[in-house]
């Protein structure tokens, strides 16, 4: 990639190879807006900040972002050459960001761990290293249906827990490293018994039972 400018002849070249900083120097040096930088400049934000605002937890980037945004909304006011439209534009993208901000802000990871089956979503995770998992497989590991999981995923992406990507039919998910964290020190879930084993069973319930049964035959 070349030298970054806001009057590069391919503006979509930059978009996944440049970097915030490198738009908050290039307007730092910019003497007046004009039609082309404008474009540019109006380009990397609003992708930017859609980009941060679908991200599941990316407060940094949000907060890089934010920063740029006022600084360039400031510095128009002194170059007087911002039109209003693109002054309403990035207005907008700075309250989206600073919205997206505060919900992550409110999220509680910590509050979800008491919810049913989620450590053992956190642990099935864990316990498969760094791979990303189908979705679809959940269905029959926690023995429900995809709906019921699909509510389950929700909450722990927007709570900052897990990562999903669409993967042609399915979502392939990931722990991030506050996902991770979390599911190290949740309780460890017994796996479920099942079968004739299940029958067998130590548990104490069970174990009642039979002597019951025991005392009624005699």
């Amino acid at each position: 990639m070349g030298v970054f400018t806001l009057h590069a002849s391919d503006p979509l070249l930059f978009v996944d190879r440049a970097i915030p900083s490198d738009l908050l120097e290039a307007i730092r040096k910019l003497e007046r807006w004009d039609e082309q930088a404008l474009d540019m400049a109006n380009l990397l934000i609003t992708v930017w900040s859609m980009d941060a605002i679908a991200r599941a937890n990316d407060r940094e980037g949000i907060s890089e972002l934010q920063r740029i945004i006022h600084f360039t909304l400031s510095r128009a006011r002194s170059l007087s050459t911002l039109p209003e439209e693109f002054r309403c534009r990035w207005q907008e993208a700075s309250d989206m960001l600073e919205a997206r901000r505060l919900n992550l802000a409110h999220a509680d990871p910590e509050a979800q761990l008491g919810r049913r089956h989620v450590p053992e979503i956190l642990q099935w995770l864990l316990s498969n290293g760094d791979r990303e998992l189908p979705q679809s497989e959940l269905v029959t590991h926690l023995e429900v249906t995809a709906g019921r999981v699909t509510q389950l995923i929700g909450p722990l992406e927007s709570s900052g827990l897990v990562t999903k990507r669409k993967h042609g039919r399915d979502i392939l998910l990931q722990l991030t490293d506050i996902g991770r964290k979390h599911a190290v020190s949740a309780p460890k879930m017994a796996a479920p018994v099942t079968g004739f084993r299940g029958l067998l069973s130590t548990d104490a319930t069970i174990q009642s039972h039979v002597k019951i049964g025991k005392l009624i035959a005699a």
